[in-house]
């Protein structure tokens, strides 16, 4: 099981369930939440628009539409690095910076501005 893969499906499940609590409150009195009648159909409108968004996250998840695109941060800071000139704001992120990928690439920079 590819648990990073499924975790967008359970979000939309868990979405979608909220919207099917708050309708299931708000159209049997006292179940779950003490709502008075003014208030019902304003909870029915936000049920809908959850029971809504949870299918509809579903139906982008299966087309696809929510893949990844376009550069990493990773990639855009490596890059930004390789366009650097101080050697002061280099040599800190080829220290302390988290990605080991940024911190080979200033030190590489360093080395090229250093020669």
């Amino acid at each position: 099981m590819d648990l990073k893969k499924n975790i967008p499906y359970a979000v939309a499940s868990f979405v979608f369930m909220v919207g099917v609590f708050f309708c299931i409150s708000a159209l049997i009195d006292g179940l779950f939440v003490d709502v008075k009648p003014s208030g019902s159909h304003y909870l029915i409108g936000i049920s809908i628009i959850f029971i809504g968004a949870g299918i509809y996250y579903l139906y982008l998840l299966n087309r696809g539409k929510l893949e990844e695109s376009g550069k990493s941060i990773v990639d855009v800071r490596q890059e930004a690095v390789e366009k650097m000139k101080d050697t002061v704001l280099l040599a800190r992120i080829a220290s302390g910076d988290e990605p080991p990928e940024v911190r080979e690439a200033a030190r590489e920079r360093l080395k090229e501005i250093q020669d």
